[in-house]
């Protein structure tokens, strides 16, 4: 197993500026990090700030594609009409959910300390739990507007059945069949 990159060792704030850093530059300029990081008081070589570099600049482009296909989805989706069924939420909850669980996975690899760790785990718990609540309301909205639906769906025909003259059985049959009753 390789030694652990020295670019862990930096404070969180330091590392999140030196993220910041890299993903300005294009993921480029690994000598002047590694410069800035030593002029900040912090020993870390050009060739550490460069493999840190390269898995982060892998994990920012795989989320940035992640990123497209729930633009393009979304699209596709507002191309189609209105989603009522929720679809686009779903699409975007697996997508989170998948990232989601990844992070928690790099977590359990990473060598962060145990209570950072369990800091962090703790909002991935928190975030997927905000996904399944959203994606639950989604779907009770959408159950209740085909409910809705289907109601001003029988009340229409009912009145233009009456007005055609049919029986009260065969509408309330035609009623029952509309809004799903047995």
């Amino acid at each position: 197993m390789p030694p652990r990159n020295k670019v862990f060792d930096l404070p969180q704030e330091v590392r999140e500026q030196l993220n910041e850093k890299l993903v300005g530059s294009g993921f480029q300029g690994y000598e002047a990090l590694a410069g800035w990081l030593s002029e900040s008081g912090y020993n870390v070589s050009k060739s550490s700030v460069h493999r840190y570099g390269q898995d982060l600049q892998e994990e920012f482009e795989e989320a940035m594609g992640d990123v497209r296909k729930t633009t393009e989805l979304a699209r596709a989706m507002a191309s189609e009409g209105e989603d009522e069924s929720g679809h686009l939420i779903d699409a975007t909850a697996r997508i989170v959910q998948d990232q989601l669980l990844r992070i928690s996975i790099a977590m359990r690899k990473a060598e962060h300390e145990p209570d950072v760790a369990a800091k962090h785990l703790s909002s991935v718990t928190k975030a997927l739990a905000d996904i399944g609540r959203v994606s639950l309301s989604q779907k009770k909205w959408a159950k209740e507007l085909r409910v809705e639906v289907a109601k001003e769906a029988a009340e229409k025909a009912e009145t233009s059945m009456a007005t055609q003259g049919m029986s009260r059985d065969a509408i309330d049959s035609i009623k029952r069949d509309i809004l799903g009753i047995a």
